[in-house]
């Protein structure tokens, strides 16, 4: 599991990737955002939290220069665990619903759950797997005691925003193998163009851009995360060979692929793992 603070600056204005992670919680810390949830668009503010699964369709429209979350990411692994004590009920609503407000009660517990989050996750040693997994499950079965007995109806979604929300889940589905706009344009039946026009409105890029961003996210985590050799990521990622992976990485990032892997092993990701300050939000 991967806890970091994230201002998700880089991630503004298209659909958030969060590499592998098969379940995202991110607990906003101060500041506001705006995002896109499910096609339904909600006002992000301090110590809102927000439950994102591998399908939840989620784009950061507008975040406050004060904006920061607790990022909270779970491989499949470590998901099902979790989940194995969880009713069904809570997996339809959290899918329905995955922006969650917390009730003035239940802030502090929040802010408690968040310190020893993170006490876990540092300080753990042995137990730390079996703490984290045990925080997490209390944390859901809390929200399962606060489950409405009235179903919220969904908000309608134009045939323009179905279509591009399945361009971009195709790409988390084919951009290890297929990087051309044209497969994904006849994979829905529409033109490039129109596909560029769909894009550009709902996520302000050209197919193209977020399909070598999808791609970029993918090369970082086997770089990180694995011990592959570029020769081998090349492959698995259906590039010619490794020289093309390197120019291909080098165009879009600005550095080698070597010097990716030894930053990210040496820990220099610039990623901070220290328990945030609850402070006041930023009202901007």
């Amino acid at each position: 599991m991967r806890l970091e603070v994230s201002t998700l600056a880089e991630g503004q204005g298209i659909p958030l990737s969060f590499g592998h992670a098969y379940l995202a919680v991110l607990v906003c810390v101060s500041g506001r955002a705006r995002f896109a949830l499910n096609f339904r668009e909600v006002a992000v503010q301090r110590h809102d939290v927000l439950v994102l699964a591998e399908d939840t369709l989620a784009l950061l429209r507008q975040r406050s220069r004060g904006f920061l979350a607790v990022v909270c990411l779970m491989p499949k692994a470590l998901a099902s665990e979790v989940a194995y004590v969880l009713p069904n009920a809570l997996f339809k609503f959290l899918h329905e619903h995955p922006h969650c407000v917390p009730s003035p009660l239940e802030v502090p517990l929040l802010q408690g759950w968040l310190q020893q989050l993170m006490d876990a996750q540092h300080t753990g040693g042995r137990y730390r797997h079996v703490m984290l997994r045990n925080l997490l499950q209390t944390f859901f079965l809390k929200f399962a005691t606060l489950l409405p007995v009235q179903k919220v109806a969904a908000a309608p979604v134009s045939r323009r925003e179905r279509l591009a929300w399945s361009f971009w889940e195709l790409v988390g589905q084919r951009s290890t193998r297929q990087r051309d706009v044209q497969s994904y344009a006849d994979a829905l039946c529409i033109t490039p163009f129109y596909l560029s026009q769909l894009t550009r409105e709902c996520f302000d890029e050209t197919p193209k851009a977020l399909i070598d961003r999808q791609v970029v996210l993918e090369i970082k985590a086997l770089l990180s995360y694995s011990e592959l050799p570029i020769g081998r990521i090349a492959e698995r990622l259906c590039f010619e060979d490794a020289s093309y992976l390197c120019r291909y990485f080098r165009r879009h990032t600005g550095q080698s692929l070597t010097g990716y892997r030894r930053a990210g092993q040496g820990g220099a990701s610039g990623i901070r793992t220290a328990v945030p300050e609850l402070r006041t939000a930023d009202p901007r």
